[in-house]
């Protein structure tokens, strides 16, 4: 039997479970692991003594940083949500990095050009810029709540026409956390792609304004097959 956990808080909705499943049917056992407060969380090395591997959701992606090893790409994004223990040395990767890149290589193909606007500053906020980066997207604009008033307001189509005039593809990237509710101006030119999945008060309200409404469950149900090539559980 494969063990695997999520470490993060009030995750009790969280897909993961299924998701693993999905992929692994009755050989696994998937923990939910919620904690209220950083410091009732467990070392690395105690969860690892446990579970075949680890994954860490919000608020806890940078609470393991000063203890382990990063790869090049926990590196860059600053974070992690993955551990493995391999030889004695506990390392983290960053496998929501490697998903939004994967996804952005085909867009990119798809529409030759992006046009992106990013909601948020936050961990995730990060990890979409890097990707961005690493696909050499350099047309995208970052809004949070530090930057701009109104922010669950932006007169998106605005927007664009002032920061992109010969905009292409428009896309928003919606990474701030389910507290967040976007009510501002949309309009059929844009795809709005939302890293919350099965988010009731943005799939009642954003579908109808846009071109496409994309969830987070894609790139949800993508980390994890990273995931678990990083636990060197199953090859992607």
């Amino acid at each position: 039997m494969i063990k695997l956990a999520l470490v993060g808080k009030n995750i009790q909705h969280s897909r993961s479970p299924d998701i693993y499943q999905g992929i692994l049917g009755n050989e696994v056992e998937y923990g939910l692991l919620d904690f209220a407060d950083a410091t009732e969380i467990p070392s690395a090395k105690e969860l690892l003594s446990i579970y075949d591997g680890v994954s860490i959701t919000s608020p806890y992606k940078k609470h393991f940083l000063p203890d382990i090893e990063l790869t090049s790409c926990a590196s860059l994004v600053g974070a992690v949500n993955c551990l493995r223990l391999r030889n004695g040395i506990i390392t983290g990767e960053n496998t929501d990095f490697l998903a939004v890149v994967n996804i952005l290589e085909n867009w990119i193909q798809e529409y030759k050009q992006l046009n992106i606007i990013i909601l948020g500053d936050g961990v995730m906020s990060t990890v979409t810029q890097q990707a961005l980066n690493k696909c050499r997207v350099t047309s995208f604009k970052v809004f949070s709540r530090k930057t701009s008033n109104y922010f669950d307001q932006l007169n998106i189509p605005k927007i664009f026409e002032t920061q992109f005039p010969t905009a292409r593809q428009r896309i928003v990237i919606n990474t701030c956390s389910r507290d967040f509710i976007f009510k501002g101006c949309l309009d059929k030119q844009t795809i709005f792609w939302d890293f919350n999945y099965n988010f009731e008060d943005h799939l009642s309200s954003l579908p109808a304004m846009i071109q496409q409404y994309i969830d987070g469950l894609e790139m949800l149900e993508l980390q994890a097959q990273y995931a678990l090539a990083f636990w060197s559980i199953k090859s992607i």
